[in-house]
């Protein structure tokens, strides 16, 4: 049975308003994915259209929705592996 670390919320939710001030500073997915590399996530689906982003260490996901027509930022979300329970 693997042992459960257990994440320290004040670090988590720490690393999650970095990551949305990261992306409010980028306009252009590369911009993220090098930003979301530098804080410590890994892709689990690595496309603009929607990718999903992971960081075991904080227990974070965040997925990216670019707009195909503009290229821009069409919305974004940081969730804790709790909140995204169930939904896989």
């Amino acid at each position: 049975m693997h042992e459960q670390l257990q994440v320290d919320r004040e670090e988590q939710e720490a690393m999650k308003a970095r990551v949305r001030e990261m992306i409010a500073a980028n306009t252009t997915y590369d911009g993220i994915r090098e930003g979301l590399e530098g804080l410590g996530f890994r892709a689990k689906e690595d496309r603009p259209a929607l990718a999903l982003w992971e960081n075991s260490g904080h227990e974070l996901f965040v997925v990216v929705h670019m707009d195909p027509k503009t290229g821009g930022l069409r919305d974004y979300d940081v969730k804790t592996f709790e909140e995204t329970e169930g939904f896989e």
